[in-house]
């Protein structure tokens, strides 16, 4: 059950109705019950699993000190690297089913063993707020990695219903849908055409194909990340923000400070810094930061192209500081933007592709015929798709240079009501109708993470 299936228009509405009827000590039970029925329509067979993680969660927080915090530690990441990394195996593992969303479970489990270990948080005496807390059906799945001291106690919090909180969380619902359904989805008709058949296709085919996946990747997650956090405000909790206007960063140190962001502060606070930051000379600080991305490259899975698009990362961060150091003539803001965004359009080729081989040869054969014509024959395109492509592009990245200065969707208060019911029956006329016509929609793509 996706945030962007049927199913789900009839699940949330009616959890919504029942969380907000039941009596407030029976709210945490509720939602966790909740949650736990929504984990069952995506991964079944590891409920269990959910459940027996929650619990080694539980108990090492109780009962905290170095070697049960080291054996709880340890037993995740085997069972992640297990998950993760077996079906590269040959023999009976090949066949093994990744469980939804057990990465980002099992980081927001570590942050709180972590933090209860370090005193930044006490660790809970009753088992409920750490179970709700891992479970959390907004979040489960492809986060945001909300950390345990900014929801568990707003899922403990007596709190009464708040229509403004609401209906903020149903633009952001309807947002994240217009990036989702209307964007990723129609790009990943072409994207996946070229990638799958890549050897039939050359020159600028590639470069189109290569920016379509940087925006297809983009709208995919931050349309799941918005949605996430609107349904998380119907049920009055702030979920934390995981992208700023991106592909608007003057550098790529600005680009990760807005890219995922629960993700790269995880990184930071649970990797980078402990391995000693910035703090330990130049050299030390270079290698904590390729250290740093290629667990980052890890954790999205075992092949060798998230390795490679990991450890690019780490060299632009390099790159990045030692120019910083070294000159000092200041790079023009829309220079930078363009390099940066160039960097990592680029990284995400090896980020998309089947094999770090087939990422080298289209980057090969990427300028080896520049005709626009026969690249848009080649990909099939259609007209209409083209066009509500360039609108919807347009829409996007105008909405995100705008809400660079202010909330957009916060904004839209001081709208007069007609004008305000206006824009949300357009756009869910217009997701609706290309909905409808694609007839599937793709699974979401941190799903497989």
């Amino acid at each position: 059950m996706q945030f962007t299936s049927l199913a789900f228009a009839v699940f949330l509405p009616m959890v919504f109705m029942m969380y907000w009827a039941a009596p407030q000590k029976a709210r945490m039970p509720l939602l966790l019950l909740i949650s736990y029925g929504f984990y069952l329509t995506l991964s079944p067979g590891y409920v269990v699993l959910l459940i027996l993680i929650s619990l080694l969660t539980y108990l090492v927080g109780k009962h905290c000190n170095q070697k049960t915090l080291a054996f709880g530690i340890i037993i995740q990441i085997a069972i992640l690297a297990f998950f993760k990394y077996a079906g590269l195996l040959p023999g009976m593992f090949q066949n093994i089913v990744i469980p939804v969303g057990i990465s980002f479970y099992m980081f927001k489990s570590i942050s709180y063993m972590v933090d209860v270990y370090q005193k930044k948080l006490k660790a809970e005496e009753k088992a409920i707020p750490v179970f709700l807390y891992l479970a959390f059906f907004p979040d489960l799945v492809s986060g945001p990695i909300n950390r345990a001291g900014d929801l568990i106690p707003q899922l403990k919090a007596d709190k009464a219903f708040d229509e403004s909180q609401a209906v903020y969380g149903m633009r952001l619902i309807l947002w994240g849908l217009f990036q989702k359904l209307l964007i990723a989805d129609t790009l990943a008709v072409y994207v996946d055409r070229v990638f799958e058949l890549s050897g039939a296709f050359m020159g600028i085919t590639y470069l189109i194909v290569m920016l379509f996946y940087t925006i297809q990747i983009y709208c995919d997650f931050a349309g799941y990340s918005n949605m996430a956090i609107g349904i998380a405000r119907l049920f009055g909790i702030t979920s934390m923000e995981n992208f700023k206007s991106p592909y608007l960063s003057v550098n790529i140190q600005d680009f990760w400070n807005r890219w995922h962001i629960s993700l790269s502060t995880w990184l930071k606070d649970y990797v980078y810094i402990p391995l000693g930051g910035s703090k330990k000379g130049k050299v030390k600080t270079y290698l904590n930061l390729l250290i740093t991305f290629l667990v980052s490259g890890i954790w999205h899975g075992g092949s060798l192209t998230f390795l490679v698009w990991g450890l690019l990362h780490g060299i632009y961060q390099v790159i990045y500081r030692l120019y910083r150091k070294c000159c000092k003539v200041r790079m023009p803001k829309i220079v930078g933007l363009i390099i940066t965004f160039l960097a990592v359009s680029c990284a995400w080729v090896f980020f998309r592709a089947d094999s770090v081989m087939q990422a080298v040869n289209m980057f090969r054969y990427m300028f080896y015929n520049m005709d626009l014509m026969l690249a848009y024959r080649k990909l099939e395109m259609v007209k209409k798709d083209l066009f509500m492509l360039i609108a919807a592009i347009a829409v996007l990245f105008g909405f995100d240079i705008a809400n660079r200065k202010v909330d957009v969707l916060r904004q839209m208060d001081r709208l007069a009501i007609p004008i305000r019911y206006a824009i949300y029956l357009i756009f869910s006329i217009v997701i609706l109708a290309y909905h409808i016509h694609n007839g599937t929609t793709q699974e979401f793509i941190y799903f497989s993470f």
